[in-house]
């Protein structure tokens, strides 16, 4: 799951923000886009179904920070000092731009495969694959 920085104006100043503090992340800008499938799975699952869809998740300003704060763009890869101070500029900036509660726009990725034999299964793409049996 990703957030969507240009569809989502809490998510777009939050990524921002990020940017500020480690110009240099490459997860910034995510978009909506066909997430191909690898082949090694093609090799015991055949692919029936394939969609990349937007949901809009709630959050509060606590857990959008904490999200976000969780980011390799900050928590992996900022000194805790660095870390402190973006925290305070987040927490300020989520108090001007974001009611109390809120959804914010994330991709979703879901691929449904079968394969031919008893076993099916359901693959959320993303940072890691996760396979369900006889789902």
């Amino acid at each position: 799951m990703a957030w969507l920085p240009f569809e989502d104006e809490t998510a777009g100043a939050s990524e921002k923000l990020v940017l500020k503090y480690k110009p240099n992340w490459s997860g910034a800008g995510e978009t909506k886009h066909r997430i191909d499938i690898p082949d090694c799975y093609r090799e015991n699952f055949e692919l029936v179904y394939h969609e990349e869809f937007t949901l809009r998740i709630p959050f509060t300003r606590e857990s959008w920070n904490g999200r976000m704060k969780a980011c390799r763009g900050i928590g992996a890869s900022l000194t805790e000092k660095e870390i402190s101070m973006w925290e305070q500029e987040h927490r300020t900036l989520l108090g001007q731009i974001a009611i109390g509660h809120y959804r914010t726009a994330v991709r979703n990725r879901f691929v449904l495969c079968s394969s031919c034999g008893e076993r099916s299964g359901v693959f959320q793409v993303g940072e890691k694959w996760k396979v369900g049996e006889n789902v």
